[in-house]
């Protein structure tokens, strides 16, 4: 049985792929384009470093990933208006970082350190880490946010605009999973 996520609305249909094969090249074009417009973002927070950019994300997406399973959470922490303060966050480590990222350990640890020093990240106990509460409210944060959101819409239009994905209503994705 596949797993459901916790939505905090029903919805009312899906997006699915569409039925042919030959929208493969297109959608891998679409989403070339919408890959490095993102990377465009993701240097420009980082100063050109991909992987300290990914060990950044992992550590902010492990911290909230448990408590975004919370509708309560979800409830008082849907804006980033909010700051999660350290204790409402769950801490994780270079091992899991390298295990999840697939950079090595040790470049890890190097840019745990670098991460430190930047003050985008905290310790939350020994060698576990946090975002540092306050960071994705900074005004350069919250406009590469904004941009990635509008990067991530215009994908998705561009995939319904050229028939790579279709809208199905609800009433016929239940008929069609039965």
């Amino acid at each position: 049985m596949p797993r459901r996520r916790a939505t905090a609305i029903a919805p009312e249909g899906r997006i699915v792929l569409a039925d042919s094969s030959a929208v493969s090249r297109l959608f891998i074009l679409l989403i070339g384009n919408y890959l490095h417009r993102i990377e465009r973002e993701r240097r420009g927070l980082y100063g050109g470093d991909l992987d300290l950019a990914l060990v950044s994300e992992i550590i902010g997406t492990a911290a909230i990933e448990p408590g975004m399973r919370d509708a309560a959470f979800r409830a008082k922490h849907h804006t980033f208006e909010s700051v999660i303060g350290i204790e409402g966050q769950r801490a994780v480590n270079a091992t899991s970082i390298a295990s999840t990222s697939g950079i090595p350990r040790e470049t890890v640890r190097r840019k745990l350190k670098r991460l430190l020093e930047l003050g985008e990240i905290v310790e939350k106990g020994r060698a576990h880490y946090v975002t540092k509460p306050g960071i994705v409210q900074r005004q350069q944060k919250q406009e590469a946010f904004a941009r990635g959101i509008q990067q991530t819409v215009q994908f998705m239009n561009e995939c319904l605009e050229n028939g790579v994905v279709r809208w199905v209503p609800a009433s016929k994705t239940k008929r069609a999973s039965k």
